[in-house]
């Protein structure tokens, strides 16, 4: 986690008791786009309204940070499983044929 943290251009911690128990990490340009790089929820504590705060007051940050009239674009990839919490913060799934696809490469494991 804490690679995680120092390797993102904004990152939002909770702690309880002087631990960790989530974070959310971006990457993003501070204007027209924002990438999630992890989003961690310490399993005790999911299901707790967290993650949705946490989620919630990086977009409330990343809206702060616009200039007037200017939109912004957060882009994450679910991991499987997980598509309905991020449909409950307002994300839908967009397809193929509106973005072109989704890629990857694992070098080392061609």
């Amino acid at each position: 986690m804490n690679l995680a943290i120092r390797n993102s251009i904004k990152s939002f911690i909770v702690r309880y008791k002087n631990r960790a128990v989530a974070t959310i990490n971006w990457l993003g340009d501070y204007g027209m786009h924002w990438f999630m790089k992890e989003f961690i929820v310490g399993r005790e504590f999911q299901g707790q309204m967290i993650g949705t705060f946490l989620y919630r007051f990086s977009e409330n940050f990343m809206k702060s940070t616009l200039k007037e009239n200017w939109k912004v674009c957060i882009d994450l990839r679910a991991s499987k499983g997980q598509e309905g919490f991020y449909r409950s913060l307002g994300f839908q799934i967009v397809s193929e044929k509106e973005t072109g696809s989704g890629m990857e490469k694992m070098p080392g494991e061609e």
